[in-house]
């Protein structure tokens, strides 16, 4: 028998333009453990379409090993070495996504991950971050 994996929805933070517009940063990341690998998925979103909207996305884990984000790998240990991807939207979109599946390393014991939304919309740059 499988066994479905649940997505847990990780982390979501909001900031508001001076117009009182928000940009949010969202976070979602399977559960995963000893050198397991899960799902995640990141957002950048806002209700208008701002000059660009930013989603950076950043994954870390404690133990030893590296970090595979869809086949790119990237070795370390603790949270110095950080695995990272950026999207930018500077076409009149309202959202940057970020999706695809992390692998932790074969000793580490714990995947964190860190989003940070920002935008530049009404002459002014708002950034918001979610941390899993």
């Amino acid at each position: 028998m499988k066994i479905a994996r649940k997505m847990r929805k990780a982390g979501a933070a909001i900031a508001y333009f001076d117009n009182g517009q928000p940009i949010t940063a969202n976070m979602w990341i399977q559960p995963v453990s000893n050198g397991g690998c899960g799902s995640f998925s990141s957002s950048a979103v806002m209700n208008v379409s701002p000059n660009w909207i930013r989603n950076t996305t950043s994954f870390y884990q404690y133990g030893v090993g590296s970090i595979s984000i869809k086949g790119v790998n990237v070795s370390g240990s603790g949270t110095s070495n950080p695995a990272t991807l950026q999207w930018t939207n500077s076409n009149g979109a309202r959202g940057s996504y970020l999706s695809g599946t992390i692998c932790m390393g074969w000793g580490a014991f714990y995947l964190g991950a860190d989003v940070a939304a920002a935008a530049y919309y009404y002459g002014n740059l708002r950034t918001a971050s979610a941390h899993v």
